[in-house]
């Protein structure tokens, strides 16, 4: 049953809380389709981590801080709609899943898991992409950040420290009980978008026969603009797209996006770059593995599976 609104606003029913580069931006757009689900126009408000961080000036400005603001959010819910919250971030910092619980006790989690050296690699690509990350080889950063320790307490805005989820997962688990989690793969959604969704549908206790789009995957990494003179003007426009994001419309965004990334070069990942990062992560893929049950020996294989289309 969904909380009644009050004059303040009201927290969510839901969460998604990740991970990054795993398909949460495709989940969060089919799920704005839907008549029984209601979420905020702008995707990660955050408000679990960024409550905690106040004074950090480094956050992005969708980041919501403020209690008021952030239940604001769903106040022009509709009776009987379920509200929902997609946030990746709150499955990069171990201290976001009790602080949610102290807030909306009875929240449902649904966590969407990638390959780590994939989702890594696919944000890498993205920033690149995207003029917001200088580094010009993934080689490069990884030999750098494999200098220091893989896991932090805070993994947001992170490159290798944000591949590990067990640990944050592991405390979500131990919070929320087995009827209010459901964990769904990339894999899988990649391969049956619709199955998947219904299957969400379903757990969030709303009708899963609805038409949500799923032909279409949003936020794909994709690779690097061929053209020079639009791939300069992409990465050089981003402070400005940032600035009117929240007053275009998600679909006139997502065509400026297909259209600029219509012809890519594909940048697949060096086959030993990926043995070295298997290995680093290993540890983190049995522990998953643990977690959940599923089988991920295909993970720890060091050669480049086909893992569906990129999100």
């Amino acid at each position: 049953m969904s909380a009644a609104p009050d004059t303040e606003g009201r927290w969510p029913d839901f969460l998604v809380i990740g991970a990054g580069r795993a398909g949460t931006t495709s989940l969060h757009r089919y799920l704005s389709q839907h008549p029984d689900v209601f979420l905020p126009a702008t995707k990660a408000p955050s408000y679990w981590y960024a409550t905690a961080r106040q004074a950090r000036t480094d956050l992005p400005s969708s980041f919501v801080r403020s209690r008021q603001a952030y239940r604001s959010l769903f106040r022009d819910a509709r009776p009987g709609q379920r509200c929902g919250d997609v946030s990746p971030v709150y499955l990069a910092a171990m201290d976001v899943p009790p602080r949610v619980i102290d807030d909306a006790p009875s929240v449902r989690v649904v966590a969407l898991l990638r390959h780590p050296v994939d989702r890594v690699y696919a944000r890498w690509v993205a920033r690149r992409r995207d003029g917001l990350e200088p580094t010009r080889t993934f080689e490069e950063l990884v030999a750098r950040e494999l200098r220091e320790p893989v896991f932090r307490e805070d993994a947001h805005a992170t490159y290798l420290a944000s591949g590990i989820v067990a640990p944050v997962l592991a405390r979500w688990f131990e919070l929320v009980p087995p009827d209010r989690r459901l964990v769904l793969w990339y894999e899988d959604f990649a391969r049956d978008t619709a199955a998947c969704m219904r299957e969400v549908c379903r757990f969030l206790g709303v009708r899963d026969d609805v038409d949500l789009g799923t032909a279409r995957s949003h936020n794909a990494s994709g690779g690097r603009i061929r053209h020079p003179v639009v791939r300069s003007l992409w990465a050089a426009s981003f402070p400005v797209r940032q600035a009117v994001r929240p007053l275009i419309p998600a679909a006139w965004r997502d065509a400026a996006f297909r259209t600029v990334t219509r012809d890519v070069v594909r940048m697949p990942l060096a086959a030993d770059t990926r043995a070295r990062l298997t290995e680093a992560y290993t540890p983190e893929i049995h522990a998953l593995e643990a977690l959940t049950g599923r089988d991920l020996s295909t993970w720890l294989a060091t050669t480049d599976p086909r893992r569906g289309r990129p999100a």
